[in-house]
C-alpha cells in the first residue's frame, strides 16, 4: 500500500471540515463548500437550492393565509360579546353563528 499524499489527505480534511460545518452551521458550510474542497458542481447546486426552496415555500405560504381573516371574523366576535350579558347565552352565540355562516358562504 502506498502512503496517503498530503494533498489528498488536506483534501480529505477539507471534506469533513465542510461536512461538519455544513451540518452545525449551514450558511458557514455553504461558503466554505463553495471555496475550499473540490465538490462536483451538482452537490454544491443541490445544496445551496434545498434552503432556497424552503424559504421560497415559506414565503408562498405567508403570501397565500388571508390577512383579512381578523376583519371577517370581527362581527361575529362583537355578537358573541354581545351574547355575554345575554341571559339565554348558548341561543344568542348560536343565532350569531347561524348569521355569520350565511353571511359569509357563496349561496351553496
Amino acid at each position: 500500500m502506498e502512503p496517503a499524499t498530503p494533498q489528498k489527505t488536506i483534501s480529505e480534511s477539507a471534506s469533513k471540515v465542510t461536512v461538519f460545518l455544513l451540518l452545525m452551521f449551514y450558511p458557514v458550510g455553504l461558503i466554505v463548500m463553495w471555496f475550499w474542497p473540490k465538490w462536483k458542481l451538482w452537490i454544491k447546486i443541490g445544496l445551496t437550492l434545498i434552503p432556497v426552496i424552503f424559504i421560497g415555500a415559506g414565503l408562498i405560504v405567508l403570501a397565500s393565509l388571508d390577512s383579512t381573516l381578523d376583519d371577517k371574523l370581527r362581527p361575529l366576535r362583537n355578537c358573541i360579546d354581545a351574547c355575554k350579558s345575554d341571559t339565554e347565552n348558548k341561543l344568542c352565540v348560536r343565532t350569531c353563528e347561524e348569521k355569520f355562516i350565511e353571511d359569509n358562504t357563496l349561496g351553496y
